[in-house]
């Protein structure tokens, strides 16, 4: 994967809101699930079961990802090398070769489970592919 600053720059601003939608619709599923087994919650308390719960421990590579393309994005001051990287943080995150990724296999089984998570990941997916065919 040959990645330059341009390619960087485009893949980023494509798979930002891309990874947002994919990123809500893992939470919407995910408080389904908590609250079909401990009953309703508010949203701050469900924020306070995702920050110190360790069954959502898997999800925080997701979400330091979407933060860092966001901080990329919004910084004038970040480099080449910083956008190829962030790049490079986001395809890792869903591919096989990463070692100890986390966040995989529990992603694989709720896109089984969830029309919305896979419709998401509809989204998602064709843009990692331009990286692969360098698009």
């Amino acid at each position: 994967m040959k990645i330059n600053d341009e390619s960087a720059m485009q893949f980023l601003g494509a798979i930002r809101k891309p990874l947002l939608v994919l990123h809500k619709a893992i939470l919407d599923h995910e408080r389904a699930l908590y609250e079909k087994e401990f009953g309703p919650v508010t949203p701050a308390a469900f924020l306070q079961v995702l920050i110190n719960g360790t069954g959502f421990r898997w999800l925080n590579p997701l979400s330091t990802i979407i933060a860092n393309v966001d901080e990329i994005l919004d910084d004038e001051e970040a480099t080449s090398a910083d956008r190829v990287a962030a790049v490079e943080s986001v395809a890792g995150l869903f591919s096989e070769d990463l070692p100890g990724n986390n966040f995989l296999p529990h992603y694989r089984q709720i896109l089984q489970h969830s029309p919305e998570i896979l419709h998401a990941h509809g989204q998602v997916a064709p843009i990692l592919k331009s990286l692969e065919s360098g698009d």
